[in-house]
């Protein structure tokens, strides 16, 4: 855990000669933003000036910040799904802080990367004599990232897809206890094409039982139909049907 403070204090934390327009830069070359999630870019880039690459914001004060700026609204949960992206973008990486007062206290933002136009300010008279590093090893460290970006986009893709899901099917009567159930057992399914269209089939027949299926108690001598709706995550012999 960090020990925060004012931006000379952060600056202690840096990883990089920081520069605004060199981190937009990095951002923009390795995901596709929205228009919204452009705009928390720059303002993230003129955050972490003061402090060469460092920062410290709540979720609630970024909010108001990003609203006042661009005059623009933005939830809770998508200023944290966007510092969540870009951590898992290796932009920034998120970091627990706590006052000198050992109190909990906004978390610490670190540039981790940005372009690598920038040029050393005070260029060495002899450059250093390469290591001892394989050919393979070299050609390796040039690859463009693909599969990482890609596997990332996979992921925060499935995020949205399971929040968005979520909400829909929760206006149905779909609690969360039962939502992530029966997201647990599609997750298990490792054939599915296009999971969010099988998600929502599998609630849509969740739905659907709880609305005709009936549970009938033959212990009462006039047995009353009622719905167990506790029972109903283990009926996924029909989910895949």
């Amino acid at each position: 855990m960090l020990l925060n403070g004012k931006s000379e204090d952060l600056s202690k934390y840096s990883k990089v000669k920081y520069a605004a327009q060199l981190f937009v830069d990095k951002a923009k070359e390795v995901w596709e933003y929205s228009d919204l999630q452009i705009r928390c870019i720059y303002l993230i880039s003129d955050l972490a000036k003061k402090g060469n690459g460092v920062f410290s914001i709540a979720h609630s004060t970024f909010k108001n910040m990003f609203e006042q700026r661009f005059d623009m609204k933005i939830s809770p949960s998508t200023v944290r799904r966007f510092f969540g992206l870009m951590e898992k973008l290796g932009l920034l990486s998120i970091n627990e802080a706590k006052r000198k007062n050992n109190s909990q206290s906004a978390n610490i933002y670190i540039v981790e990367q940005q372009s690598n136009d920038q040029k050393d300010e005070h260029p060495q008279e002899h450059p250093p004599e390469p290591l001892n590093t394989s050919f393979q090893e070299v050609n390796d460290k040039q690859k463009p990232l693909i599969n990482t970006v890609n596997t990332v986009k996979q992921e925060v893709d499935q995020d949205q897809i399971i929040y968005d899901t979520y909400i829909e099917f929760k206006e149905q009567g779909i609690d969360k206890s039962l939502f992530t159930k029966v997201l647990s057992q599609v997750k298990k399914n490792k054939e599915i094409r296009n999971f969010g269209k099988y998600l929502t089939g599998a609630l849509k027949k969740v739905v659907g039982y709880k609305e005709v299926h009936v549970l009938v108690d033959f212990h009462d001598e006039e047995p009353s139909p009622k719905v167990d709706t506790n029972k109903i995550p283990y009926y996924y012999d029909w989910i895949g049907s």
